[in-house]
């Protein structure tokens, strides 16, 4: 795992030396990568300044499945789960050095609906402010920077109250038109007393892939998030979906959480769900965690 990290590092990396304008390494990564396949810097740019001012942040879907925990499946052991995700562009056009300026907001739900009147369990709200950057290869982007101030709480108080805010940056790299690697990294700070220890449970960095198949039918995507201490400890979620059609962003997907600090409230439980259901993904295709 830790020489995929720095293999990972080392990518991003040549990556910024290329945004950066230095002409040999450009000169080093276009002889491994056919960057005529991916946007011109110039398309992006008229993209960015036409585009509607509000779009898909993270991935929107509704899920339902259960961690079999006491055996079978039943209302203790099962919920539904879903997430609403979108990003709002502050300023229309582009930035000096092309960045932009956005807003996100999430809202992740755990919906206790196999139960009687089928309470929420919890609700986590996410708003962050953002400064985005793209990664260009010989006047093609290939990927994208974020740093963004974030705010994470369940909207509770006295004993029930979870609350986190973080720096966090984030670093998008296509390897080709099918493959995408992300790597983000956050300090938190201002966290609750309820929850001081909250990131060695939640972790403070995670890694991920999507790889899409060159159809574009199917998706497959694994986050691996390092947890507190200095062993191999972590939390991880895989999903594999199946575009419903070829013209639609809509797919029906397979989600497996293993770890801790899926909800804020109980962050140190253990959860092993699996879930089904429908995920609407970002136009492009690849999912941002």
């Amino acid at each position: 795992m830790m020489k995929r990290l720095l293999l990972f590092f080392s990518i991003l990396c040549l990556s910024s030396s290329a945004l950066s304008g230095q002409g040999q390494e450009k000169e080093k990564w276009t002889e491994k990568i056919d960057v005529s396949r991916f946007p011109h810097r110039d398309s992006v740019r008229r993209e960015l300044e036409t585009i509607p001012a509000f779009g898909i942040y993270k991935d929107n879907y509704f899920v339902t499945g259960t961690n079999f925990q006491g055996g079978g499946i039943n209302k203790d052991n099962s919920d539904a789960k879903f997430q609403v995700s979108i990003m709002h562009r502050l300023i229309k056009g582009i930035l000096p050095h092309e960045m932009y300026v956005f807003l996100t907001y999430s809202q992740r739900s755990f919906w206790d609906i196999y139960k009687k009147s089928a309470p929420f369990a919890e609700t986590v709200y996410n708003p962050s402010l953002g400064v985005g950057n793209n990664i260009v290869l010989n006047d093609h982007v290939v990927g994208v920077l974020l740093f963004q101030v974030e705010h994470e709480s369940n909207g509770r108080d006295s004993i029930w109250n979870r609350s986190v805010n973080k720096v966090s940056f984030t670093a998008l790299y296509s390897v080709n038109r099918n493959l995408n690697l992300q790597f983000k990294v956050w300090v938190p700070f201002w966290t609750a007393k309820e929850n001081k220890d909250i990131s060695r449970y939640a972790g403070y960095w995670h890694v991920a892939a999507n790889y899409q198949t060159p159809n574009r039918r199917f998706s497959f995507s694994g986050v691996y998030t390092k947890r507190g201490g200095w062993d191999l400890n972590a939390n991880f979620m895989l999903e594999a979906a199946f575009r419903l059609t070829k013209k639609s962003n809509q797919y029906l997907c397979v989600q497996y959480y293993n770890g801790y600090g899926e909800s804020l409230l109980d962050y140190k439980a253990f959860s092993g769900y699996i879930r089904v259901g429908i995920v609407i993904k970002p136009q492009h295709g690849f999912s941002i965690y």
